[in-house]
């Protein structure tokens, strides 16, 4: 279960931009960009925050996940589209010559704060 450490990541990272004033004030919403490819599940990652952040400067704080799809470019035909199934093929051309665009982000994109 790598929620865990996203977690403790994410608490040593904004703790440590609270501590030196980046961030002014409380934190109440920590707003993410999560690929598909990564595999976070949504309710695992808020569970051990929760449980992670207390008696941190985030306790308090939600997380609210924005998911990336799994978008890929075709090599052979050169179709942009969106990966829906496990099977990494063109739908197009049926081409197995991806290449991935999007999918991998774990990014902070902002936190909102008091």
């Amino acid at each position: 279960m790598h929620e865990g450490a996203i977690a403790s990541n994410i608490i040593e990272m904004l703790e440590e931009q609270i501590a030196d004033g980046r961030i002014p004030g409380k934190v109440r919403c920590i707003n993410l960009r999560v690929g598909k490819l990564m595999a976070v599940i949504p309710e695992n990652l808020d569970f051990l925050f929760d449980i992670m952040s207390r008696d941190t400067m985030l306790e308090g704080a939600t997380i609210n996940i924005h998911s990336v799809p799994i978008h890929a470019r075709c090599r052979a035909c050169e179709s942009d589209f969106d990966v829906e199934e496990v099977r990494f093929l063109c739908a197009e051309c049926g081409s197995p010559d991806l290449e991935i665009l999007s999918g991998r982000e774990l990014m902070i994109e902002d936190v909102e704060v008091d």
